[in-house]
């Protein structure tokens, strides 16, 4: 069963928004076809990352919590995890934006965006010896810019921030766990070596540029499905 322990939290972290998908106030089920296309497109990207940075050293998944079976060199709790992670953050995107109704806290300028990418795309080369480092930095950079070029404005809502403040407290409870067993163990040669609690802190800019990337996608997706869904 300990073998099964990095599935399980993926299912653990999936089951509950997936059941309450259907609950009439929650009703995120007509937003599946959306999220699945975000999560398809950043997950692939995502995945893709984690398989060259296993096969390059940067990262190596614990055999005790995660099991020996592998698909390009990710083990089947890994693959959950992209599928779970972005669903659950979605759900939560949709009822915080149901139960607090957004409110623009500021006008957010694309350009504050693309100013704040650039700052990262320094912090890339400035850590480019570290490998993961570098990866989390960049993919940072990316995000904010296609945030920038999509959807600014939900950067300025109330809402927005809200939801960032939950899903960072449900990341640091699923990935202090996962950090904390441990279900990966980190190349020193390839992290800053901080640390908050259990957790790297490029894990957390890893967790920022993929909930950025994620949502970017399905709000540009959702606008295509809404007429669908309203009908």
């Amino acid at each position: 069963m300990k073998k099964h322990a990095y599935s399980l939290i993926a299912l653990g972290i999936f089951i509950v928004p997936f059941a309450f998908s259907f609950d009439a106030k929650t009703n995120f089920w007509p937003h599946w076809p959306a999220a699945a296309l975000a999560m398809s497109l950043t997950g692939l990207l995502y995945l893709f990352w984690d398989s060259l940075v296993v096969r390059r050293g940067d990262w190596t998944f614990n055999p005790t919590y995660t099991g020996t079976w592998r698909i390009f060199d990710l083990p089947a709790g890994e693959i959950l995890f992209f599928i779970a992670g972005p669903f659950a953050c979605l759900f939560l995107f949709e009822v915080i934006h149901h139960w607090f109704p957004p409110v623009e806290l500021w006008s957010m300028n694309p350009a504050t965006l693309f100013a704040g990418a650039l700052v990262f795309v320094f912090g890339t080369w400035l850590f480019r010896h570290l490998g993961y480092t570098a990866l989390a930095l960049g993919s940072v950079a990316m995000s904010l810019s296609t945030l920038g070029l999509a959807h600014p404005a939900v950067v300025g809502l109330s809402s927005f921030w809200i939801w960032f403040g939950v899903c960072c407290v449900a990341f640091v409870l699923f990935d202090g766990l996962c950090t904390a067993l441990p279900t990966l163990w980190y190349n020193p040669k390839a992290v800053t070596g901080i640390r908050i609690g259990s957790i790297p802190l490029e894990d957390f800019f890893y967790n920022f540029s993929y909930l950025g990337l994620t949502l970017s996608f399905y709000l540009l997706f959702d606008g295509w499905f809404n007429p669908l869904v309203a009908g």
